[in-house]
């Protein structure tokens, strides 16, 4: 995933310890996405075995003064309403301080846990403001604990999500790597004005027979980079050009998912068709009708394009 242009590892991506880590949260309410309308800060803990994420809250369902100087790192705004401009995407620029909460989308928040750099935030909890430097820096579990309020005059409250660092992903092997992604598109059918999720699901067989099974595991899961889909318009009438491309790989680089098995995601508005350039031109034909859809990743050092995958907008 990528936060202002800037490559980061999702949660569920196997995130190393020494990697910028995107803590990424999606707030639901009555089935949609929803904006809560403050978030005054996100901190992480670590969660020793056996212990429930809860122990870090009082009875009021916020974090508890008896928990302050365990906090292994804090991201915080310098307002908290979450349409104050702090929370654009584009106020992300790594950096030591940059310990900011930004907006990806509708309900659609992130924090970039950078193990890359010395890290460092404020923590303002319980009336004592001080600087908090990231140590989150062991490969074990934590949990990040969202204090939010949901609408204006509402009540504070925390959420809390998980997350796991890894020291395992730097390692060696004696012989090439020899991965083949076999992929398969899951959404075949579309109907015009919705927006909806193109899926590719991408199953990942190694070819090396004696490779430690346990590396083999780490390749199967989320080793997949740098995903981009390109969409084509297919037309049968001989006085259309017969492909239209209606988003390319360069349009949609920073827009795909990568989830951990490997699935690519790309959230589409079809709407956005109708102001498609070769609609007004007279050159693009109907909106409905047969497209294509083309995966091109990564994996090492390859470059993968998959095959085309015909689908419907009806």
């Amino acid at each position: 995933m990528q936060v202002n242009g800037n490559k980061v590892i999702d949660r569920h991506n196997r995130a190393g310890v020494l990697q910028p880590v995107g803590l990424r949260v999606f707030f639901i309410n009555d089935g949609a996405y929803k904006d809560p309308y403050e978030i005054s800060g996100v901190a992480v803990f670590g969660l020793p075995a056996h212990t429930s994420p809860n122990s870090v809250l009082d009875s009021e369902s916020l974090i508890s003064s008896a928990v302050s100087g365990q906090a292994k790192m804090n991201f915080a705004n310098s307002d908290s309403v979450t349409t104050h401009v702090s929370f654009r995407e584009d106020q992300y620029v790594p950096g030591t301080t940059a310990s900011g909460i930004h907006k990806l989308g509708i309900g659609q928040y992130v924090v970039v846990l950078d193990g890359s750099l010395n890290l460092s935030g404020m923590w303002n909890y319980h009336g004592t403001s001080a600087v908090i430097a990231n140590t989150a820096d062991t490969a074990t579990e934590f949990i990040d604990v969202w204090t939010i309020r949901e609408v204006a005059g509402s009540k504070a409250k925390s959420v809390i999500s998980n997350f796991k660092l890894y020291d395992d992903t730097f390692f060696i092997v004696t012989q090439p790597m020899l991965l083949t992604p076999k992929s398969s598109l899951v959404t075949k059918k579309v109907n015009f004005g919705s927006k909806v999720d193109l899926e590719i699901s991408n199953e990942v067989s190694i070819g090396n027979q004696d490779i430690d099974s346990s590396v083999k595991n780490i390749f199967r899961d989320s080793v997949i980079t740098d995903a981009a889909l390109e969409i084509v318009k297919i037309n049968d009438e001989p006085n259309l050009p017969s492909r239209v491309t209606v988003l390319s790989f360069a349009d949609t680089s920073a827009l795909v998912d990568v989830t951990a098995d490997n699935t690519l995601v790309l959230n589409w508005d079809t709407e956005s068709l109708a102001s498609h350039p070769q609609i007004l031109e007279g050159s693009f034909g109907s909106i409905t009708g047969n497209y294509t859809v083309q995966a091109k990743f990564n994996m090492l050092h390859e470059t993968h394009l998959s095959d085309r995958f015909y689908f419907t907008i009806e």
